[in-house]
């Protein structure tokens, strides 16, 4: 018998069910989690222990109960994405739920599900968003082994690598944090030069700062326009992103780096090779240049790791520091600054936020001495997080090689 089988051979499907109107109070409020998309699109872990909203009973009576241990998933907009619910919960409709599985182990098939993610986004049917129905999944081809004992093997396997990854994730999450307050006390408090510690605070000793418009800074700081301090350039002043091309150069935005820091050539936009003629014209990209996203995603400074070969999008500014970049890019992912960022977006359709603004932000610029002190924290910070997203990244590529391995037959256990 062959291994391959389609889903509906091993299991039942059906779709779930939303109370309606979905803004009826009288349908929430009880003690059974509601599952929507956002539920399973914010996070990445196998099993679902909590939800956004919770049914009444008379929200539930009207929706589709699935209980722990149960397979659902998602087949409206985000389609493809797979969880195992480990509380009493109700599905949306955007939602299927897989059960009654004959020789199949759950764990198994979540992560048969996910690895044939793409194959479903494929098969969605077209419209406003992308959506599956129960026949699309019951037909889906997967490797199903007939030995339940080799599904848990497997299942074993990936699911040491997903721990291995989410512990990863929880140390980076934990650095982030610790990075953020020492930013902040570093944006605001500064460096003493001769201890080499942050100064005093402002309630310790408040001879050491002075008053501002970006609030209470050190007394040898300055506030100054960005364009002081960096040349702010529009790579696309007509706004117009260039024909595609199948075999042509990245289009490169904020959005195509990966979590270290890389760039994510393979994955990005194509554009024809006569963009980056055109922009090469314009500017030239040098080592500490840095992009900032001014359409659709604003802010997320990034640095550029490579000189040619690519275009930049119309969604980004280039920003050519004239100080320390390291210090800039810090800078630019601040609080103060993406405080200023967020009061000056235009908060329309697509958020966007025009070059002259950004060149009129304002930025703290210390003493040149503190700058370098500055930068050898800012350095330090980021080489720990690069390091730790690079392990990340590779554990990831991992668990890929691994799926295509054991999810498809090519390697046995």
């Amino acid at each position: 018998m062959s291994e391959y089988k389609n889903i509906g051979s091993f299991s039942k499907v059906r779709r779930g069910a939303s109370p309606r109107p979905i803004g009826d109070p009288s349908y929430f409020g009880g003690n059974v989690g509601w599952v929507r998309i956002s539920d399973v699109t914010q996070r990445n872990n196998k099993f679902l222990r909590n939800t956004q909203q919770y049914l009444s009973p008379l929200g539930e009576s009207k929706s589709l109960r699935v209980d722990s241990g149960d397979l659902i998933m998602s087949i409206c907009a985000t389609v493809g994405k797979p969880m195992i619910v480990d509380i009493p919960a109700c599905i949306h409709d955007g939602f299927v739920q897989i059960y009654d599985l004959k020789n199949a182990d759950t764990e198994y098939l979540y992560y048969l599900l996910q690895f044939h993610e793409k194959d479903f986004e494929k098969r969605g049917q077209p419209g406003t968003q992308v959506n599956l129905n129960t026949t699309i999944v019951e037909n889906e081809i997967v490797f199903m082994p007939d030995d339940i004992k080799k599904q848990q093997k497997i299942a074993k396997v990936l699911t040491t690598i997903d721990q291995l990854i989410e512990k990863t994730q929880e140390l980076i999450d934990k650095h982030t944090a610790i990075k953020q307050g020492m930013m902040n006390d570093l944006f605001t408090r500064g460096i003493d030069l001769i201890t080499g510690q942050l100064r005093p605070t402002i309630e310790q000793a408040p001879h050491l700062y002075k008053e501002t418009d970006l609030g209470w800074i050190p007394k040898e700081w300055e506030v100054v326009p960005f364009s002081e301090v960096s040349d702010i350039i529009d790579p696309q002043p007509d706004h117009r992103t260039p024909p595609e091309a199948e075999n042509g150069i990245p289009y490169i935005g904020v959005s195509d780096f990966l979590e270290d820091g890389s760039l994510d050539m393979k994955g990005s936009k194509k554009v024809i090779p006569e963009a980056y003629a055109k922009q090469k014209k314009r500017f030239q990209v040098t080592e500490g240049d840095i992009i900032f996203g001014k359409i659709g995603t604003i802010g997320e400074p990034k640095y550029i790791p490579l000189k040619e070969g690519f275009a930049l999008s119309a969604n980004v500014v280039l920003i050519k520091p004239k100080i320390e970049p390291e210090y800039i890019l810090s800078y630019l992912d601040s609080c103060n600054f993406n405080m200023q960022v967020k009061l000056a977006t235009n908060t329309t359709s697509q958020p966007a936020l025009g070059i002259e603004k950004i060149r009129n932000l304002k930025i703290l610029k210390p003493t040149k001495d503190e700058v370098s002190s500055l930068v050898c924290i800012f350095n330090k910070l980021r080489k720990e997080y690069q390091s730790q997203s690079k392990y990340l990244t590779k554990l990831k590529n991992k668990k890929i090689g691994l799926m295509q391995d054991l999810l498809t037959g090519k390697v046995l256990v």
